[in-house]
């Protein structure tokens, strides 16, 4: 796909992020330096498993503006892309770039048959041929489970953390995002050996979101503007029934 996207082919690479992509066969692969550490540390009641880690990636490929005057149609290629409603398509291009962040996984009991468990993830990368964040770097996030877990059932109470996307790519036009909280209940059943329902209810509140890298609506007639992030989901509710036999 990064070689060889074209035109007319209404190509996204892959990103569905509103943009038509072009290809380059001349395209280097990417390698790669890569420094990580982690400590996957167990106690009697709490655990933790941070991970920091560190990405200099020469030739790394990316979306780039097709050319030096993005906005201005003067080349084919911009002239069919235009018709396809984008006026500044992308090209597959070789950049220098790097990526550094961290993750971590905790836990713990605490009284009784209460437990709290989380993950965490912050990312941030650089390009180092010019001075521009990466494209489509995902923010800051995070989720925390409250759980009481009894012998046959247990019932979690999640919240999940997103922050605002402010580091975005100006050569590329990217736009910023807000963050937002979620939250969400889960719980499990096991009527009898071998027999388990689970059920719970996402976006409890039935927040409106967007994801940083959620796709791009390109439709007409929406309720979502052409050219507008499409929302996260509403609120939903399921119930999963497991059966295990011999």
């Amino acid at each position: 796909m990064e070689r060889f996207s074209w035109l007319p082919t209404e190509a996204s690479g892959g990103l569905a992020d509103g943009n038509i992509y072009v290809g380059d066969v001349n395209l280097r692969p990417e390698t790669a330096w890569i420094a990580e550490a982690g400590i996957d540390w167990q106690g009697e009641r709490a655990y933790a498993r941070p991970v920091v880690y560190y990405r200099r990636i020469d030739d790394f490929i990316q979306g780039v503006p097709f050319d030096s005057t993005p906005g201005v149609i003067n080349s084919p290629v911009e002239m069919v892309s235009a018709g396809s409603g984008d006026p500044t398509p992308l090209r597959f291009a070789n950049t220098d770039a790097e990526i550094w962040g961290a993750d971590v996984a905790f836990g713990a009991r605490l009284a009784g048959p209460l437990r709290v468990d989380g993950v965490a993830s912050w990312v941030q990368g650089k390009r180092r041929d010019l001075a521009d964040n990466l494209y489509r770097m995902a923010p800051a996030n995070g989720r925390i489970a409250l759980t009481w877990e009894a012998s046959r059932w247990s019932v979690s109470a999640e919240a999940q953390g997103t922050a605002a996307q402010n580091r975005v790519s100006a050569s590329n036009g990217e736009v910023r995002s807000p963050g937002y909280v979620l939250a969400s209940l889960y719980g499990h059943w096991i009527v009898r050996e071998g027999l388990r329902v689970d059920a719970g209810v996402e976006n409890l509140f039935d927040k409106l979101y967007v994801e940083h890298l959620a796709g791009y609506n390109r439709i007409t007639g929406s309720d979502v503007a052409v050219g507008a992030r499409l929302p996260g989901a509403g609120r939903s509710a399921f119930v999963r029934l497991r059966w295990a036999f011999n």
